[in-house]
């Protein structure tokens, strides 16, 4: 019986849907208006005909419109006597006060039930998209997600979200105090990936609900950019190799982390201590981060000593990548040459982040913002 009458109770809950689409404030002022249109043309060319053409089509839109408006102005076209006259022009007064009552109470839900508002917020939620360069895409809000977001925006990088449900959206946004673009929709179409400019984002996030989901948008996300930095949520370990098919380049493991991160807590507390104090340091917030040597860059072939980083930062030097050897040197000496494309990985300070960086360019130092 259940299966029998499930079919019937899903087709009546999409009928009530659209109709109540159909009922929108919006719809019905769309409709309001279309409806005074046609009787507005219907009224002119009434007129043009009765008139048997004596009257130009812009005398017979002015009388349609004041007839409409009931403004009481004298009769351009000479209505009284004509009994056709008389009556096409009170069925036209009739007709159009109705709708003109229809439109102006169609108009005031407009306005009062939210929809103009909603429509001049998802505008400006749409310049704001269109203006998103070197953005992370942030999908899905979860228990992991808001933390991933979190993290983002500590480290003063640009973001995007995406997640099905606006209201956890905003309750996210207003719970971190924050303000950033964002789209509703399903994460695993094309059609929606497609909003996020992922073809000027550096890096996606996939922590939506499920093995399932993160692997097919991780395959959306690959196939609409090919060099994007994908990062998506996995549960089960055994799924590596189908995500780093399908196009992740990390798959992280909470449930491994999480147990990592316990054990670590009775074999290495005061290391996890140190983590957790330079984490959530809200007054002077470090990361380990890593910066390029870029083309052209000043100390191309200078020494870590000639370099002298620490003259302008405190910054720590843990490790430097090299591109071409796709090695690590940990803890590199004074005498160590920096390379183009090598990587320099620091313990720092965001906020010295912009000085460091103009420093490996060569571009003018900022001044340094004292505490």
């Amino acid at each position: 019986m259940t299966d029998r009458t499930s079919p019937a109770l899903i087709h009546k809950l999409r009928r009530l849907s659209e109709r109540r689409q159909d009922n929108s404030p919006l719809t019905r002022l769309l409709r309001a208006a279309g409806l005074l249109v046609t009787v507005f043309v219907a009224g002119t060319v009434g007129y043009y005909i009765i008139g048997e053409g004596q009257y130009d089509l812009v005398t017979c839109a002015y009388m349609t419109v004041i007839t409409l408006t009931s403004i009481g102005y004298s009769e351009v076209i000479p209505v009284t006597g004509h009994h056709d006259r008389m009556i096409f022009t009170m069925v036209l007064v009739v007709a159009g006060m109705g709708l003109m009552l229809f439109f102006v109470s169609a108009l005031t839900a407009f306005i009062v039930d939210g929809e103009l508002r909603d429509m001049l917020q998802r505008r400006k939620m749409t310049r704001r998209l269109e203006r998103l360069e070197d953005h992370i895409i942030v999908a899905g809000l979860g228990s992991v997600g808001r933390y991933v977001l979190h993290e983002i925006i500590a480290s003063k990088r640009a973001a995007l979200i995406i997640d099905s449900d606006e209201a956890h959206i905003l309750e996210v946004l207003d719970q971190l105090n924050i303000d950033l673009p964002y789209v509703v929709g399903d994460a695993t179409e094309d059609e929606t990936l497609l909003k996020l400019r992922l073809d000027h984002a550096s890096g996606v996030i996939f922590s939506l609900g499920n093995d399932r989901d993160n692997l097919f948008a991780t395959i959306s996300a690959r196939r609409l950019n090919p060099s994007v930095r994908i990062v998506t949520r996995g549960e089960d370990p055994g799924s590596a190799q189908k995500f780093k098919v399908a196009g992740a380049d990390e798959v992280i493991y909470t449930n491994v982390i999480g147990g990592m991160r316990m054990a670590a807590e009775v074999l290495r507390p005061q290391v996890t201590t140190f983590m957790e104090v330079m984490m959530h340091d809200h007054d002077h917030y470090r990361r380990i981060e890593e910066l390029p040597i870029p083309a052209n860059s000043p100390l191309d072939g200078k020494t870590l000593r000639e370099a002298n980083l620490r003259q302008h930062s405190d910054a720590l030097i843990v490790a430097v990548y090299d591109v071409h050897e796709d090695s690590y040197v940990y803890n590199p000496g004074p005498d160590h040459r920096l390379t183009v494309g090598s990587k320099l990985i620091l313990l720092m300070l965001l906020d010295d982040k912009p000085m460091i960086e103009a420093l490996l360019s060569g571009d003018k130092l900022p001044v340094k913002r004292r505490w």
